[in-house]
């Protein structure tokens, strides 16, 4: 990314940063249910995981989370995200997930797996988006590997608001009004065996796509408000 993208990047990055603080402050969130957010219930980290389309209010569903990693693109979009979460106080991991086999390196895929890796055995969590790379509301298996390879849970979530902007793009985008209600929502624990083969990963990768349309939904459905 040349000087002046970077710095571009850096001011949008700074203007999503004070937006998302509007919304987090002006949203009337109902309380979560106690215990029920992963840090709550045990130390060890853990792979948050939520729809692309949905992620705006990461911020909100991770307030009072420990150490925390985030997984940023190597695109300008993933630069701002990248300079918001800086400034909240993330580490911030950059690379992305391909279908492509050419592209992983590019995409710097396999050096950004080994650092979540090694932050998940050590004392950090990290933030996933849980879509296949351009596919909607598909959960692909990749964070399913992370899971296997570090022996930390996923944990699945829904933060939505009745004031919003559903966008009509690939991801299916929220974009999260200020002056609204809101409601998060988690899941239980998702552990993945060391020895799981291709069927089980599979499945699991199901099992997470079905598990978020249920969760959007009940996050919804605790506010009176159609998704």
């Amino acid at each position: 990314m040349h000087l002046r993208e970077e710095r571009s990047a850096a001011l949008a990055g700074r203007a999503l940063h004070a937006y998302l603080n509007l919304v987090a402050q002006t949203t009337r969130f109902k309380p979560v249910i106690p215990g029920a957010r992963p840090w709550e219930r045990s130390r060890e980290p853990f792979i948050a995981m939520t729809w692309h389309g949905q992620q705006m209010l990461s911020l909100v569903a991770l307030d009072g989370a420990p150490k925390t990693a985030v997984l940023a693109s190597l695109h300008f979009d993933g630069s701002v995200v990248a300079s918001a979460m800086e400034r909240a106080g993330y580490r911030v991991i950059r690379g992305s997930g391909t279908q492509s086999r050419r592209k992983v390196q590019a995409k710097r895929g396999v050096p950004a797996f080994i650092e979540m890796r090694d932050a998940l055995r050590g004392d950090t969590s990290v933030l996933l988006t849980a879509d296949v790379p351009k596919v909607s509301r598909v959960a692909g298996r990749g964070a399913i590997q992370l899971a296997r390879a570090s022996g930390r849970p996923i944990y699945l979530f829904a933060a939505v608001t009745t004031a919003r902007v559903d966008l009509d793009n690939w991801d299916k985008a929220s974009i999260a009004l200020p002056f609204g209600r809101g409601c998060v929502v988690w899941s239980e624990p998702l552990y993945v065996r060391e020895c799981a083969d291709e069927r089980e990963i599979n499945l699991t990768a199901l099992e997470i796509t079905a598990r978020l349309d249920e969760l959007h939904a009940m996050a919804h459905q605790h506010l009176g408000h159609r998704a």
